[in-house]
Formats: structure tokens, C-alpha cells, sequence
């Protein structure tokens, strides 16, 4: 498993995994995190698991078929963390 673990992220053992609590102050930011985090995934092949709600969203991203976290997935949460700061900035 990787060392790196992103700020704002947890490490989860089983499943290998990092997750992170996004919160934001309305739909319309919500709205355009999910899209944001939509697009970022046809980037890069990483699909994490989500539950959200009108002003929350869970992500969790799973480790790759190794079992393994490494830097692929590092770098998809660190990027989610950034997509989640445009969004707060764009309503």
C-alpha cells in the first residue's frame, strides 16, 4: 500500500482504500463537484465509489486490481480534493 496518503484523506485497510467526506454549502456545488469528479474519471480510468446527498458527497477510491493502493490512486484523490475547491469557487 502506498505510504502517501493525501491531506484531508483516510486509509482504509479492507478493502484497500482512501476516503474522504466532501461538504459543500449547496446543491449547485454538489452538483458541480459530481460533474467535475465525472469527468475526471473518464481521465483516468479510476471510478470510485460515491454516496451523496444534497450538500455531501462520500468518495471512496478503491484500490486497483493488485489490491494495492499506489500512486494512480494518490493522485486521483488529490485531484478530487482540487475539483472540489473549483466547485466551491464557481457558485
Amino acid at each position: 500500500m502506498s505510504d502517501v496518503v493525501p491531506d484531508g484523506w483516510q486509509r482504509v485497510d479492507r478493502p484497500p482504500s482512501l476516503f474522504r467526506r466532501f461538504e459543500f454549502a449547496s446543491y449547485g456545488e454538489t452538483r458541480a463537484f459530481l460533474d467535475a469528479l465525472a469527468a475526471l474519471s473518464e481521465q483516468t480510468g479510476l471510478y470510485p465509489n460515491l454516496s451523496f446527498g444534497k450538500t455531501y458527497v462520500n468518495v471512496t477510491v478503491l484500490a486497483g486490481e493488485a489490491q494495492r493502493l499506489g500512486a494512480a490512486e494518490a493522485e486521483f484523490a488529490t485531484r478530487a480534493a482540487d475539483c472540489a475547491a473549483k466547485a466551491r469557487r464557481a457558485t
